[in-house]
C-alpha cells in the first residue's frame, strides 16, 4: 500500500510538516509533529479520517530527531501503546532531548556562535530558539524505544523499506526506499525548497566541526542515482521528476555560493556581514536557517580553495585566495 500523508501544522518558517501513515498489515506512523495541541488535534483526525484509532497504533517510526518530526514521539508512544523506532544514531535525542539539546547550546553558545560576528539579538535568538526545543522537549521512555540499524530495512505497508542514512540537512537523517515500488520517504533530504544544512554539534568533544552542505551534495548523489517514480517529502506535496528537482537545486546552490564569493571579494567578510547580506529578507528569529546555508556556501568555497578562513581579534574572516 501507498503511505498517506497527514498534513500537521507547525509553527515554524518551513510550514506545515508531513507525517505517513500506512494502515495494513498494521497501522504503523512515520514521524509526527511536533509537540502542541494543535499538532496533537490535527494528528488524531488524520489517524480518525484513515479508520486507525490511537490504540491501533504498532510502531511510530522517526526519520530523524529534529522537534517537527519526532516532537509527539513521546506522549503518542505513552498514549497508544506503540514502540518508537528510531536509527541507532538518533536514539539519545529521544531519550533523552534535554541533555542533548543543552550540548548543542553549549556548542554554539562557546564554539560556533562567538567566531561568527553575529550581533547580540541575532546571537539570542539562536540561542532562544534551542532553549525553547530543549524546555518544551518530551523525552520517549526507553522501554519504548527500538532502535535501527542504518543499513538494514524495515517492514512498512506489507513490503521491505531499506534504510538509507542521509546526512546533510541532519546528521542523524534516515529516508527509507522501497525498490519494487520505487517509493521513497525522504524525510527533509528533498524538499520543494532546498533543505536547511544544519551546524551540528561534533560527534566527539574535539569540536571540530564536519561541513553540512558538502555532506548534503554527497548525499544528494546518491538519491539521485535512486530508481524513484514517487517522493514523500517531509514537508510540502507528494511529488514525481526528482532529478530535475535535483538539477534545479543543485544550480540554485551553485549560483548561491559564487554570489557569496562576490561578495567576499567585495569585502563582505565574516559570517555577520554575509549573512546579512544575503538573508536579511529572512525574520530574525528565523534567520538561523539563513546562517546555516550561508556557512555552508563558506564550506563549499573553502574545499574548492576560493577562499581562506583566518581567525581575526576572536572573529573567522574569509579572503578571496590568491
Amino acid at each position: 500500500m501507498n503511505p498517506i500523508r497527514i498534513e500537521l501544522p507547525t509553527p515554524f518558517d518551513v510550514g506545515s510538516v508531513n507525517a505517513f501513515l500506512f494502515t495494513e498489515p498494521e497501522p504503523v506512523l512515520v514521524d509526527t509533529g511536533v509537540h502542541s495541541a494543535e499538532n496533537w488535534a490535527a494528528l488524531l483526525a488524520g489517524l480518525n479520517a484513515n479508520g486507525v484509532a490511537l490504540t491501533d497504533l504498532r510502531r511510530i517510526v522517526i526519520t530523524h530527531p529534529h522537534v517537527d518530526h519526532c516532537g509527539e514521539a513521546g506522549p503518542l508512544a505513552e498514549a497508544s501503546g506503540a514502540q518508537v523506532w528510531a536509527s541507532e544514531i538518533a536514539q539519545t535525542w529521544l531519550v533523552d532531548p534535554a541533555h542533548m539539546w543543552q550540548r548543542r547550546v553549549d556548542y554554539y553558545a562557546h564554539h560556533f556562535l562567538p567566531f561568527t560576528g553575529l550581533p547580540e539579538p541575532a546571537f539570542q535568538a539562536v540561542i532562544g530558539s534551542m532553549r525553547w526545543a530543549a524546555e518544551t522537549a518530551v523525552p520517549v521512555p526507553r522501554h519504548r524505544l527500538t532502535n535501527f540499524p542504518l543499513n538494514g530495512t524495515l517492514e512498512m505497508g506489507g513490503l521491505p523499506w531499506q534504510v538509507l542514512h542521509m546526512p546533510g540537512h541532519s546528521e542523524y537523517q534516515t529516508c527509507f526506499y522501497q525498490p519494487d515500488t520505487r517509493q521513497f520517504l525522504a524525510a527533509d533530504m528533498l524538499l520543494a525548497k532546498t533543505p536547511t544544512p544544519i551546524v551540528e554539534r561534533p560527534l566527539d568533544d574535539t569540536f571540530t566541526r564536519i561541513p553540512a552542505l558538502p555532506k548534503f551534495l554527497q548525499s544528494l548523489d546518491r538519491v539521485e542515482a535512486l530508481d524513484i517514480e514517487t517522493v514523500y517529502p517531509g514537508h510540502g506535496d507528494i511529488f514525481t521528476n526528482h532529478r530535475e528537482l535535483i538539477q534545479q537545486q543543485r544550480q540554485r546552490i551553485t549560483a548561491r555560493k559564487e554570489e557569496c564569493l562576490r561578495l567576499v571579494r567585495n569585502g563582505r567578510c565574516t559570517i555577520a556581514q554575509l549573512t546579512e547580506e544575503m538573508y536579511s529578507h529572512i525574520p530574525l528569529r528565523f534567520r538561523f536557517s539563513g546562517l546555516w546555508m550561508l556557512v555552508g556556501y563558506l564550506d563549499l568555497l573553502q574545499a574548492e580553495g576560493a577562499v581562506s578562513e583566518h581567525l581575526r581579534d576572536g572573529i573567522w574572516h574569509y579572503t578571496p585566495a590568491e
